[in-house]
């Protein structure tokens, strides 16, 4: 048996390469908090290729265990949900049977145990959400602290909000194995943003009818004021926290209001507001596409180079190509 040479989800970061059944126990202990690695009777060896990527709030996995094989966890901090990428499996959350296949996902709550079964022929990839920044992503949206403890539905029917997470998620993996690592840290930060939005509103849970209820409107002032913290911070992490603390009202009205007064969204604007700022170090200082484009909040250099040009009509480096000549 040898080892799947194919590239992988996060396969700039991985987590295990074995086929000795051991090796891979013990890692799944280090690496995902497992407490044990179950093979049936008469399976001794794996094929076992799995990929983690961890920040202080967010963590991704890819894994293939090369099957069968079971994985027992324990309670812990976080929300999971899995993606099937092949085939379909069994979960019991805390004791109880779930089916998860690409058409049928589950988000697993925090603080309870989980087994899941690794048939052969599947792999997934895996969204861990740490509890507290998820719960302030909550709060922030809309608009005071959780009087309930969140809960989401045994299953997540693939409708478009769940397959929008889907593609944001893809997305996120695909710019960490772009950068290796080397994302802006705004960039990053805002990403993770994104994805724990996107995880809110594609699963089915408690709050659901507040998310996707009718927005009381903002007085004009507080869009003015969400403009000028942006403006003003352009070069940091923005969060709508930051968004709705400043503007005293919650980030899904603001949001709403700014696009209907505004014509775009938040994000939309702070994007113009960085390509100014990259337009004005090229003219000024000259400096190198990629520095600017990281400087400015741009980790993926070639979205970078698209919106630029729909924004000013010609490419960085033509820009950058006039200030030098």
């Amino acid at each position: 048996m040898t080892l799947d040479r194919r590239a992988r989800p996060l396969d700039a970061f991985p987590a295990i390469r074995s086929q000795d059944a051991g090796v891979a126990e013990l890692a799944v202990r280090e690496i995902y908090g497992a407490r044990r690695l179950n093979l049936p009777r008469g399976h001794n060896s794996l094929n076992v290729r799995a990929n983690h990527w961890q920040s202080g709030t967010l963590g991704v996995s890819y894994c293939d265990y090369g099957g069968p094989a079971q994985v027992e966890f324990p309670a812990a901090g976080f929300f999971r949900q899995q993606f099937v990428m092949r085939g379909g499996t069994d979960i019991w959350v805390d004791k109880r049977r779930r089916e998860v296949t690409a058409q049928n996902m589950s988000v697993v709550p925090p603080f309870t145990p989980l087994v899941i079964d690794f048939p052969v022929d599947f792999d997934q990839m895996v969204l861990r959400i740490t509890v507290d920044p998820l719960m302030h992503k909550l709060a922030a949206l809309i608009g005071a602290m959780p009087s309930r403890t969140l809960e989401f539905a045994a299953a997540t029917p693939v409708g478009d909000a769940a397959l929008r997470l889907q593609r944001l998620l893809r997305f996120f993996v695909d710019e960490l194995d772009t950068s290796r690592a080397k994302m802006p840290a705004q960039v990053l930060s805002e990403m993770e943003q994104a994805l724990m939005v996107a995880f809110l509103l594609g699963n089915p849970n408690n709050y659901s009818s507040v998310l996707e209820g009718a927005a009381r409107a903002p007085a004009s002032w507080q869009v003015r004021r969400a403009e000028e913290y942006i403006v003003a911070n352009w070069d940091r992490p923005i969060t709508i926290e930051a968004l709705a603390r400043e503007t005293e009202t919650s980030a899904r009205s603001l949001f709403h209001h700014f696009r209907r007064s505004r014509g775009q969204s938040p994000m939309d604007f702070l994007k113009e507001v960085r390509l100014r700022h990259a337009r004005e170090m090229f003219q000024r200082e000259g400096k190198p596409v990629t520095e600017v484009a990281f400087a400015c909040g741009f980790g993926n250099l070639g979205h970078f180079a698209r919106d630029y040009r729909r924004r000013f009509g010609e490419r960085p480096s033509e820009t950058l190509r006039r200030r030098r000549s």
